[in-house]
């Protein structure tokens, strides 16, 4: 049995748009396949032989002369309010997590992600997007308005008119304290950061703030209150909302892990590959990214007796440590000797 690509690829090559393979794992989108954004419609369709199990469509918007409005939340009344502001489209898409993707014919449009911090929708002119119907962990891509033959004549967006800018001063947001919203605890010190370190300190203290947000709005009032109080000379506030737009991108991604403590990081095809083909391998990886991650290690035999149920015996314990070696996930940068000690590992690619 096809998958979603092998069967849609020839239905959208119908309508002149290329497509190629992604891989949807949780939150995770990536594409199969190199050169993606400029693949044309003879490299799509072998692609649809080479990869026939794949769930999920993906297609370059610049290349297939597509524009998409991507509204990051499933509250209607954005895509609503975004629809009115850049024009109506006769094909709107709901994805896997519920969200809204309007798309327009390209007129020239970039990839603006949040050109309105305050609003989570941004506009994609390049790169690419995940197409209907694909399927996901989280659900599937359907078109929730319209059908595939009005790709064929797509508006163009409209333009918004550019009115005078008014200037924005760290003076001109409304003055709320910190304490004041959600609950978010205050900075701990009130020295003064040079100047050539704000923005990073900035960004690092509205990543803290974010955790205490319900929206945008309260973690930039947040952040234009700290860098009025901590900051001499003060931040200009494009700056600050640029900082804002940043943390608050990595809160809504789920990708804040400011207070939380130290991780341990995976990839999802890590976590596949090693639990399905050796579950000892992953054990002692995790152990080891605890404990060496950035630096050169020993693996010597006495940490057999710290593994989980009691401590390993001696072969399993080498067994998994030669796995992640046959497996290029790790590698021997010096061997045992009696002059230098036991053997000297690094993860694979060097230090990190």
């Amino acid at each position: 049995m096809s998958g979603v690509f092998a069967e849609w690829q020839p239905v959208y090559a119908e309508h002149g748009i290329a497509t190629f393979p992604v891989s949807i794992v949780g939150k995770d989108k990536k594409p199969a396949v190199k050169g993606y954004l400029k693949l044309g419609s003879k490299v799509s369709g072998q692609l649809a032989i080479k990869f026939p199990g794949h769930d999920a469509i993906g297609l370059a918007c610049k290349r297939n002369k597509i524009t998409v409005l991507d509204v990051d939340t499933p509250d209607e009344r954005i895509l609503a309010d975004g629809l009115a502001k850049h024009g109506p489209s006769p094909f709107i898409v709901r994805s896997g997590s519920g969200n809204f993707q309007a798309w327009y014919r390209h007129n020239g449009e970039g990839r603006r992600i949040r050109p309105d911090p305050a609003v989570p929708i941004d506009i994609l002119g390049h790169g690419y997007v995940v197409a209907p119907p694909s399927r996901g962990s989280r659900g599937t891509y359907e078109i929730v308005f319209g059908k595939l033959d009005d790709l064929d004549s797509l508006p163009v967006m409209r333009r918004l008119p550019v009115a005078a800018p008014v200037p924005l001063t760290n003076d001109n947001v409304p003055d709320l304290t910190l304490s004041a919203v959600a609950d978010i605890p205050a900075p701990a010190s009130k020295s003064q950061t040079r100047e050539g370190n704000r923005n990073d300190t900035l960004w690092r203290q509205c990543m803290i703030f974010a955790r205490h947000c319900g929206n945008i709005e309260e973690l930039m009032r947040a952040a234009m209150q700290h860098n009025r109080e901590e900051f001499y000379p003060a931040l200009p506030a494009e700056e600050v909302l640029k900082v804002v737009a940043s943390a608050w991108g990595y809160e809504v991604e789920g990708k804040n892990w400011f207070g939380y403590g130290p991780r341990v990081v995976f990839a999802a095809d890590e976590v596949d590959n090693l639990m399905d083909d050796n579950s000892d391998a992953f054990i002692l990886l995790t152990k080891l990214r605890r404990h060496h991650w950035g630096r050169d290690f020993v693996i010597a035999n006495a940490m057999a007796e710290e593994m989980p149920d009691g401590g390993w015996r001696r072969h399993r314990f080498a067994g998994a440590r030669q796995y992640l070696i046959d497996k290029d996930v790790i590698e021997e940068v010096r061997p045992a000797s009696r002059q230098h000690g036991p053997a000297v590992y690094r993860f694979k690619g060097g230090r990190k």
